[in-house]
């Protein structure tokens, strides 16, 4: 629909005027087009537009006007969807947070959020990480300076209190149309905040948490105490801050501020001040010294230090490995791994058999070089061939009926007493005499020939199956070197997996993006087997034969080697309806009959195509579920207080 429009829009409509020349003298085509329009008339509407032939501007305006109003439809109908599933947002504009030390410990806190809401909200919530103190008390919420209440009922203007053993739920609740902004007040105090020491005291705490659902534009933290300090008595120590924060310390008081914040940020900060200025407060740690900080924090500093060296080692080695990892692959695929084309005359189309390979090997020729493992489904396409081949005739009985559903067909098979013929493979013969077999043992029905819960059947089935793999590789359709580079290829890798390891242990999430890398390229590796110059000419006469088969019609097969089309057919994937289309013309008198035994009652062509489609798909379901070709303490922060609205 685009391309049509896009035409339309750069196409020039030429109007043939008294005393003009038409600038198309030599076409009779409003547009040089074979698609879109039928050529040769005016949006098909049965009048010719030939060169020099005054235009109906009528018709040709009245389709212009047609179109205006289709875009202007469309543009209403997009105007009227709900404009909140795509407007509703908030963001967080400010944090601004006051903290008043008390002389007995206790820390009167307050901090204002200034939301700019987009749309219709109903709540806002607060999120307090139980840590870095013992109690809070004295919880408040103001809205714009209006108190809400804290009644637990939901309706606006109201505040709860929830609890768990990890964090502190504060939720209140709101009304907000349209474009809107508030600010929201939440005020506490905490208990044993404070670690105190006989000469200084410390408050350990997490101001702006990276847990906020949006990140503020700007952050401010105000920290008083309750009597007078120089301002060199101040210590603190910003952990994992980010580098614009600054911080400017006063007599008695001690701002922190910053703005321009990503969602990862967070202000964490440790401060020291003299204990004289609690005068109310006991002393909780007579160990606690400006010295012993000073050491951890340095400490903490180095082991920060050690921390971006391993970083940075990380981050070069995943620089080395992953080039390395991508050049391996490209060389292994250059050298193996690269296709060959087909001739030119093998996607000709086929309504015979492009070769006298058994159905089974062509199975696995289209599979491709990763499924060359003989499977069940190789047991029933090879006994279908050996029963047109005249070996067995496949009988069509009723089976039992289901509860309120109709009767399954079951299939059986009987020998005709043919003795094997000398082109017969190996893998052929055993099947055969095995088939046999079972049918003297009185074993006639498809499911329970090749039954493999028992210990003779299970050793004769290895044994097939190596038959059944060397004579897949004689045909040589698969290249064993591109074989054998996957891997080498897998080898190569390896080392570069672990290594990858090594960084996510050193750097983190690079070095789990290099193990990502690392595991998509020798997946890659699968792309390295090859089918032979041989093999994929051969693939490719079997695909035009394949097409033919699912598209062509029936009158250009012949209908006497029906029944080879129609083992070929199961062999390479067709589906019960293609089976179906490509058998409507089977009638009880044809060749296919002699060994496919209909049950009584079948009379009409679709029926006996009905049949067999249901055989071919239910007696290679009795080996094998397999179908179709596919294609594949003191120093421990407190605080970081989250949030968001909803």
């Amino acid at each position: 629909m685009m391309n049509f429009f896009t035409t339309l829009l750069k196409t020039r409509f030429y109007l043939t005027l008294p005393g003009t020349r038409n600038p198309y003298q030599n076409t009779g085509h409003l547009f040089n087009t074979g698609h879109l329009f039928n050529t040769g008339r005016l949006f098909n509407t049965g009048r010719p537009f030939i060169a020099g032939r005054p235009l109906n501007a009528r018709r040709l305006f009245s389709t212009r006007r047609l179109f205006t109003a289709a875009f202007v439809t469309l543009f209403a109908f997009c105007a009227l969807l709900p404009v909140s599933s795509v407007a509703r947002d908030y963001q967080i504009r400010d944090i601004a947070i006051q903290a008043e030390i008390q002389p007995d410990g206790t820390i009167r806190y307050a901090e204002d959020r200034r939301y700019r809401f987009e749309g219709s909200f109903t709540e806002v919530f607060y999120t307090l990480p139980l840590r870095g103190f013992d109690a809070v008390e004295n919880i408040r919420i103001r809205q714009n300076g209006r108190p809400l209440i804290n009644d637990n009922s939901g309706q606006p203007g109201t505040f709860r209190v929830a609890r768990n053993e990890q964090e502190l739920r504060i939720t209140w609740f709101i009304q907000t149309r349209d474009t809107t902004e508030h600010t929201y007040t939440i005020q506490y105090d905490l208990r044993d905040a404070l670690v105190t020491g006989p000469d200084v005291t410390e408050w350990y705490w997490i101001f702006l948490s990276d847990r906020l659902a949006r990140t503020p534009e700007t952050f401010r933290a105000r920290i008083s105490l309750p009597r007078r300090i120089g301002a060199e008595e101040w210590n603190v120590w910003m952990r994992e801050t980010p580098g614009h924060v600054t911080k400017r310390e006063e007599a008695s008081v001690l701002y922190l501020e910053g703005e321009g914040f990503r969602s990862s940020d967070r202000v964490e900060a440790r401060i020291l001040f003299p204990t004289r200025v609690l005068t109310e407060a006991e002393v909780t740690d007579r160990r606690f010294t400006l010295e012993r900080v000073m050491e951890e924090e340095a400490a903490w500093v180095d082991a920060q230090e050690r921390q971006r060296q391993r970083r940075m080692l990380g981050i070069g080695l995943f620089a080395v490995f992953a080039p390395v990892s991508v050049i391996f692959f490209i060389w292994f695929y250059h050298r193996y791994g690269r296709r060959f084309e087909p001739g030119s005359a093998s996607d000709k189309p086929r309504y015979a058999p492009p070769s006298e390979h058994p159905p089974a090997l062509v199975r696995k020729l289209m599979l491709g070089p990763l499924n060359t493992e003989p499977d069940k489904m190789a047991l029933g396409i090879t006994i279908f061939d050996l029963a047109r081949q005249g070996y067995f005739r496949i009988v069509e009985k009723k089976g039992e009926k289901k509860f309120l559903g109709a009767e399954s067909p079951e299939y059986h098979l009987e020998k005709t007493g043919k003795k094997p013929a000398e082109y017969l493979s190996t893998w052929e013969l055993s099947l055969l005499e095995m088939a046999v077999s079972r049918i003297d043992e009185n074993v006639t029905r498809m499911d329970k020939v090749l039954d493999w819960s028992e210990k003779p059947m299970r050793s004769w089935w290895k044994e097939w199956r190596k038959h059944f793999r060397k004579a897949l590789r004689d045909q040589q359709w698969f290249d064993p070197t591109a074989q054998k580079a996957l891997y080498f290829h897998l080898l190569a890798q390896f080392p570069l997996l672990l290594g990858m390891i090594v960084v996510a242990i050193l750097a983190g999430g690079i070095g789990a993006a290099g193990i990502v890398l690392v595991t998509l390229v020798m997946m890659l590796s699968l792309t390295l087997p090859k089918r032979t110059q041989y093999g994929t000419d051969l693939h490719a006469e079997w695909t035009a034969y394949r097409k033919v088969l699912k598209k062509g019609p029936n009158s250009s097969f012949d209908q006497e080697d029906m029944g080879r089309h129609f083992v070929y057919a199961i062999a390479l994937g067709l589906t019960k309806k293609q089976l179906e289309k490509r058998l409507a013309d089977v009638t009880e008198e044809s060749p296919i009959f002699l060994w496919v035994v209909p049950a009584s009652g079948i009379h009409s062509a679709a029926d006996i195509a009905s049949g067999l489609s249901t055989l071919a798909s239910s007696g290679t379901r009795s080996f094998s579920g397999v179908s179709g070709i596919g294609g594949a303490t003191a120093g421990s922060a407190g605080g970081g207080a989250g949030g968001g609205a909803r």
